[in-house]
């Protein structure tokens, strides 16, 4: 694997009479940069997308309304891909990690590694904005830290069904959810499908959550995503909303670190039997298409 950080050199002769050489100072383990990029990869798509929701809540309306959650979170998806894609794939979610190690295209044994990096990068995000906003939160709801009420805002950082939300059904929903998002990250990185273009993968990505979340984000929030949830939930639970964040929702917590892994594979594999399996090889497509010939915008019948 080619060096993160090239040598650099600076002239000093003007202090030395010679040119020297600066250290290398990168780390060479691979799983310490896999770590790290996880981590800060976390780390700016939850900033961005937990502040756009403390901004619309905190603001009442004034500052944002629900699809600007949306698409705060699809922007923020893209540039935590950005910040870490070329060392770690910049999963950002334990579904994905979890499924690509189903899938074979993760080692089992990076897994821990990944959800820790994580869930790292989740908690020190709820607790860069809740600093940054915190007199803005105390200042709307008086103080009192509550889970439920016209002035909840627990919610902020963790995701809670809503009333009218059974368990079984919330379950369900965030099974889909992270199917449908598996499902396409999947048709994505397909080189034998319609691959995007190189380097508009992480914006196409964006889209895709917050198209997400804006077709299937009323029922719970759509976390589809186990460490975006439970670590911002144990940092309320310890920030001040105390550990009824567990027991909220008739004991929600678990669906959103559950139903994700199980979607996250039932999706990758309806696409894998629906379509991956089914490439033909690149000389029979040679046979099929003529070698001259283009693969055509829309099949003919």
């Amino acid at each position: 694997m080619k060096d993160l950080v090239p040598s650099v050199k600076i002239g000093v002769s003007e202090l030395k009479g010679q040119v020297g050489t600066q250290p290398r100072v990168w780390i060479k383990n691979e799983a310490a940069r896999v770590g790290l990029a996880e981590t800060l990869s976390t780390y700016v798509m939850m900033a961005f997308g937990l502040g756009s929701v403390a901004q619309v809540v905190t603001g009442q309306g004034a500052f944002g309304q629900y699809i600007s959650i949306n698409i705060a979170f699809g922007l923020a998806v893209a540039m935590g891909t950005y910040v870490g894609g070329k060392v770690s794939g910049a999963h950002m979610n334990g579904a994905v990690s979890f499924t690509m190690c189903v899938f074979g295209r993760l080692t089992w044994k990076m897994l821990p590694l990944y959800i820790c990096a994580q869930l790292l990068g989740s908690f020190l995000a709820s607790g860069t904005i809740y600093a940054i906003y915190y007199e803005a939160i105390h200042n709307y709801c008086g103080g009192n830290l509550t889970l439920t009420g016209p002035k909840a805002t627990a919610g902020i950082f963790a995701t809670y069904p809503a009333p009218y939300l059974s368990l079984v059904a919330g379950f369900v929903d965030q099974v889909f959810g992270t199917a449908m998002l598996l499902l396409c990250v999947m048709a994505l990185s397909d080189q034998k499908n319609k691959p995007p273009l190189a380097g508009s993968e992480p914006v196409i990505v964006g889209l895709l959550v917050m198209l997400i979340g804006m077709s299937l984000g009323s029922n719970s929030g759509y976390a589809i995503n186990p460490t975006r949830d439970i670590a911002p939930r144990f940092f309320t639970a310890i920030a001040g909303w105390g550990f009824e964040v567990f027991r909220a929702g008739n004991c929600w917590w678990w669906v959103p670190l559950v139903a994700p892994l199980i979607g996250g594979v039932l999706g990758a594999g309806v696409y894998k039997a629906f379509v991956e399996l089914h490439h033909p090889h690149p000389s029979e497509q040679n046979r099929v298409l003529g070698e001259d010939e283009h693969i055509p915008l829309v099949k003919r019948v």
